[in-house]
């Protein structure tokens, strides 16, 4: 086991775009100018809820982290006091986060969580009682998404697998960490089970919370 395998340190990693380039599959229902809105106010309330998360964890053992190429994410995420972690030029999302885990197990982190900016409700207990998981034993944790995406991976660095974002990742995940060794754990947290890529998801969120885009639109 590598040294930053043995470290307690565990970083948080949300990915985040240009807002400009975001909620692509919302063209035929949102102008660009309210894709990139959607977009922010997800991406806050995601950090939002991570740091409230990080607030019911004993030790202070976790830090949160922003993967981006954008000008207008990096200017945001250091106003956040968030640790910044250069993707370089445009990437896949698969891409940014080899980056992202090669920069934290470079930094002595012992686990990356790969946690999406786009996330609907993310509660913060679950999300605590992800971060708390138990890596021992070769574990790593997925949490699926309602279409059999990744909607949070938590594992141990240096991560010994590639990962695999895309259409039902967290299949490709689980098979990509057992063939690397790993025993991974399925953890389906009710709450992280939804994401706002689709028309039918954005009315979901504005039905459970428009107070998220009122919030967006005052700032």
């Amino acid at each position: 086991m590598s040294a930053a395998a043995r470290s307690g340190k565990r970083l948080v990693v949300i990915p985040m775009k240009d807002p400009a380039r975001a909620k692509t599959r919302l063209v035929p229902t949102l102008s660009p100018e309210r894709r990139a809105s959607l977009a922010l106010t997800l991406f806050r309330a995601t950090v939002d809820r991570a740091q409230e998360a990080l607030a019911l964890l004993p030790g202070g053992g976790v830090e949160i982290a922003v993967v981006t190429s954008s000008p207008k994410i990096t200017r945001l995420a250091r106003a956040m006091g968030l640790i910044l972690i250069d993707e370089g030029r445009p990437r896949g999302l698969s891409e940014a986060l080899e980056t992202a885990a090669d920069w934290a197990a470079g930094h002595g982190y012992g686990a990356i969580c790969v946690l999406p900016g786009d996330l609907a409700a993310p509660k913060p207990a679950e999300l605590a009682r992800l971060l708390a998981h138990d890596l021992s034993g070769g574990q790593m944790v997925l949490c699926p998404a309602e279409d059999l995406g990744t909607n949070a991976l938590l594992a141990p660095l240096p991560c010994p697998f590639r990962f695999a974002y895309g259409v039902k990742s967290v299949v490709a995940h689980r098979q990509a960490a057992e063939a690397a060794g790993l025993c991974p754990v399925m953890l389906p947290l009710a709450s992280l089970r939804a994401d706002v890529d689709t028309a039918d998801d954005l009315q979901h969120l504005l039905a459970h919370q428009p107070q998220l885009l009122m919030q967006e639109a005052a700032r």
